[in-house]
């Protein structure tokens, strides 16, 4: 059983990951949309802390119902595995019942970070604190990013392990795209994700190129801030629009959350599935996992990053090689079956009845792969 976000189509790839592998896999998702009623405890919690004791039994209240109906769920799937996503939403006393009612192994997979260092993030006491106060339920745990590996072990999880980001090669791939495609979107430089300060900066530097940003959340960003939207922000962008941006604009920039201090985002091998040219923020896991002015290319600041969207916007030949190796190390080495292959290799030791892999890995190949 997958318990994960739905976010973007990740939770759908890791079910379908177990799949290809040759396991039945069981999703079920979780809320990241609250009501009207958490929505206002959190936000009045947050400005007057002295009110929390009473609107914490808010929150609570629909956080049982979620962590009841979860129990109820995997008590009647009977699953070997439970593969948690984040984890945020289930209390520590609800995995410790699962462990007391049901033989099923517990995995966590720790996709952004676990701790909510951001002190500017809403989330209520609860969320910001299940993972930390339950990691003792997991058998494993698997992390996104290095840097939040340690840390975990620090706090004195049993048992974790890097596991890293990936792409789904048939969500994210070359695409036949027209004329009128690359005339809506032919730019210099585009970015796809949501607002953050870091990513804004860059942004507002970078006015002299055509610049396109695409995006959930850009309008609401800057309406809180009392300013008016920038020039240049193009609206929302979903499925195949995605790759279409991606490939038919010259440089496709990747600028990371916050929160990655070590590991890299599903955006950094997205890109380069598509055939497209990636220029990334120089992150530590980055050269563990592409050669870097071969596959990929990264920039360390405001300097380096103009400096060389000027030399590639000059040289479409090797952006065009940068992008085709950038692909095939992808496809060959960082798709969601590659992850969950791992998974399922690190947790076997724990579960007598989930089989080896299959060996007949021809069956469902993505495209790019074959």
């Amino acid at each position: 059983m997958v318990c994960a976000p739905g976010y973007y189509g990740i939770d759908t790839d890791i079910k379908g990951a177990f799949e290809y592998a040759g396991y039945e896999a069981v999703l079920k998702n979780y809320r990241i949309k609250f009501s009207f009623i958490e929505n206002i405890c959190r936000i009045v919690g947050i400005k007057y802390p002295f009110m929390k004791p009473i609107l914490n039994r808010v929150i609570k209240f629909y956080l049982d119902q979620e962590n009841m109906e979860f129990i109820d769920s995997v008590l009647k799937e009977k699953p070997d595995l439970l593969f948690i996503v984040k984890g945020d939403h289930l209390f520590p006393a609800t995995l410790k019942k699962l462990k007391q009612f049901s033989d099923c192994r517990i995995a966590g997979y720790a996709w952004d970070d676990p701790f909510y260092s951001d002190k500017n993030n809403l989330q209520d006491d609860f969320r910001r604190s299940n993972f930390s106060n339950g990691m003792q339920w997991y058998d494993h745990i698997f992390v996104f990013d290095t840097h939040y590996v340690e840390e975990i072990r620090k706090r004195g999880a049993r048992s974790v392990s890097y596991l890293p980001l990936a792409t789904n090669p048939k969500r994210y791939r070359e695409i036949t795209v027209s004329q009128q495609d690359r005339e809506h979107f032919s730019y210099d430089v585009c970015f796809i994700g949501v607002p953050f300060p870091n990513r804004v900066d860059i942004f507002e530097n970078l006015s002299e190129y055509n610049l396109g940003v695409f995006g959930d959340h850009w309008k609401k960003y800057f309406m809180k801030k009392g300013q008016k939207t920038p020039f240049y922000y193009k609206g929302k962008a979903a499925g195949e629009t995605v790759n279409k941006i991606y490939l038919c604009s010259k440089i496709v920039l990747n600028i990371h959350h916050p929160h990655s201090i070590e590991g890299l985002n599903t955006r950094t091998f997205d890109i380069p599935a598509c055939g497209a040219f990636e220029v990334v923020d120089h992150i530590k896991n980055v050269e563990r996992h592409f050669e870097v002015d071969k596959e990929i290319v990264t920039f360390k600041d405001m300097k380096e990053l103009k400096r060389k969207i000027d030399y590639y916007l000059k040289h479409d030949d090797i952006r065009q090689a940068i992008a085709g190796e950038g692909k095939q190390r992808v496809v060959n080495d960082h798709t969601w079956e590659k992850r969950i292959a791992d998974v399922i290799a690190t947790m076997q030791p724990h579960i007598n009845s989930i089989p080896v892999s299959r060996t007949d890995s021809s069956r469902d190949l993505p495209q790019a792969m074959t």
